[in-house]
């Protein structure tokens, strides 16, 4: 039997080339800000979705007839956890130099939203300049406080948001830049990755919307998904 063979025939297993695998230095002590990213986004809420390996930020503009997603970051889980933590210690920050952080104009103690609007804050509450925070997995939220109507659904706040087709699969990011003046904030999501770690995203945020952010982030951030326990079976079924 002939050893040769035809070019257009894989070769012999032993002749089957190597993998290459190495180990690399990166530095990421500066990222590449690419012009389209540079201007940024300005958004007034945000949607968190918590998954069991990632969590999803959706930043929003709800504004007049404007109610849009603006931007989609993909967080590792651990990374979400270390943003949380980063946003609150920035809030320090900020109030030991410009002091407190001016949230939502207060409502009247007692008073109801107005129709088609929730406090902010609930979870999966599409207030008009606060965070929103859909919880785990599919979205759901909980039932109201005693004597104010339901939040929306998941899907409900999705049907009245715009989200375009090219913010679909989102930005992937595994560090975060937060910087802050007296009256905005602004988020650079970073993707570290060999060879040159770049903004993959710019966010800015009034001052006012970062502590709705950061209590979404840890409502959502709090349970995460696939810890409840499984449902009893049923003995019928067997």
């Amino acid at each position: 039997m002939s050893d040769s063979f035809d070019h257009g025939d894989p070769p012999p297993d032993d002749e089957l080339p190597e993998p290459l695998h190495g180990h690399v230095r990166h530095s990421n002590l500066s990222a590449r800000v690419t012009p389209d990213v540079a201007e940024g986004v300005f958004s007034n809420g945000a949607i968190v979705l918590n998954g069991p390996y990632e969590c999803v930020l959706d930043f929003v503009i709800r504004l007049a007839e404007i109610q849009r997603v603006v931007a989609r970051v993909v967080l590792p889980a651990p990374v979400g956890q270390q943003f949380a933590q980063a946003l609150q210690e920035n809030i320090h920050l900020y109030e030991s130099r410009f002091g407190p952080v001016e949230g939502q104009s207060p409502r009247p103690r007692g008073s109801e939203p107005p129709a088609g609007e929730v406090s902010p804050g609930e979870p999966g509450a599409p207030a008009g300049a606060g965070a929103i925070s859909p919880l785990a997995g599919g979205g759901s939220s909980e039932g109201a406080r005693e004597g104010q109507d339901p939040p929306p659904s998941i899907d409900v706040i999705y049907d009245e948001l715009k989200l375009p087709d090219e913010l679909l699969c989102g930005r992937y990011s595994n560090a975060v830049l937060i910087r802050h003046s007296s009256t905005e904030f602004c988020f650079d999501f970073i993707s570290n990755v060999y060879p040159r770690s770049a903004v993959a995203a710019r966010i800015f945020m009034a001052a006012g919307q970062v502590q709705p952010l950061l209590r979404s982030l840890r409502q959502a951030l709090s349970d995460p998904p696939g810890n409840d326990p499984p449902p009893p079976m049923d003995p019928s079924s067997n």
